[in-house]
């Protein structure tokens, strides 16, 4: 118990230290690159960090009137005139195929949309990205990373290697699915997570997917 306190203390801290790391505001994250390193403190034992960290802010409300969203939902904000990639509200850019892209041309920009693992073989895509209202579904990469200091840009805060866990700077706690350690053991606290919904293998109980924008890979994962 005392070991999962200090985990969720140590994520406020790092949500206070957050905004000194950002830089401008037209700054990405580099797809496949690693961040600059940055010092963590490890005051576990912080009262302030422990006043501070909110539970609640695993998701966000978004259009008026204010309707809540899980953190595992995105939404559009623009799409290529050419059929070939969108963005998403914290900047992300993902790109397809153009062939593919045709029925994203009748998506609209703020539409919810969800992100997931392709799961047709011998494909060159990584993602799926799903438009709720329809159903559809478009075969994915991430070409751009999201905006260094977007409010809907989440980060590694703390990296628990003994519980196969981790912390995010919107408060989530996360356990990683043990068969996904190989790609979990490069993975460094700072470094850009996009929560995505996993449709494969244990989806039942590691219902998300954390795509590391940093090292370009994901692994599953559930909360806790």
């Amino acid at each position: 118990m005392k070991k999962t306190s200090k985990f969720l203390k140590s994520i406020a801290l790092f949500t206070l230290l957050l905004p000194s790391f950002l830089l401008a505001e037209d700054q990405r994250v580099s797809v496949g690159t690693p961040p600059e390193q940055i010092e963590i403190l490890d005051d576990f034992d912080s009262e302030e960090a422990s006043e501070c960290l909110d539970l609640a802010r695993n998701g966000f409300f978004h259009s008026y009137p204010p309707i809540y969203y899980p953190a595992s939902s995105h939404w559009i904000m623009k799409i290529s005139a050419f059929a070939d990639a969108l963005e998403i509200e914290n900047g992300a850019v993902f790109e397809f195929d153009s062939n593919d892209g045709q029925k994203a041309l009748n998506w609209r920009a703020q539409t919810p949309i969800a992100i997931t693992q392709n799961r047709t073989w011998f494909s060159k895509y990584s993602y799926r990205i799903v438009e709720h209202s329809s159903g559809e579904s478009i075969p994915a990469n991430l070409k751009l990373g999201p905006y260094e200091n977007s409010e809907y840009t989440y980060y590694l805060s703390i990296i628990d290697r003994n519980q196969v866990a981790v912390a995010l700077t919107n408060n989530m706690s996360m356990a990683v699915c043990p068969d996904d350690q190989k790609a979990f053991s490069t993975w460094h606290e700072g470094e850009a997570i996009i929560i995505g919904i996993n449709s494969g293998w244990q989806s039942k109980t590691y219902n998300f997917i954390l795509i590391n924008v940093n090292k370009n890979n994901f692994v599953r994962a559930k909360q806790f």
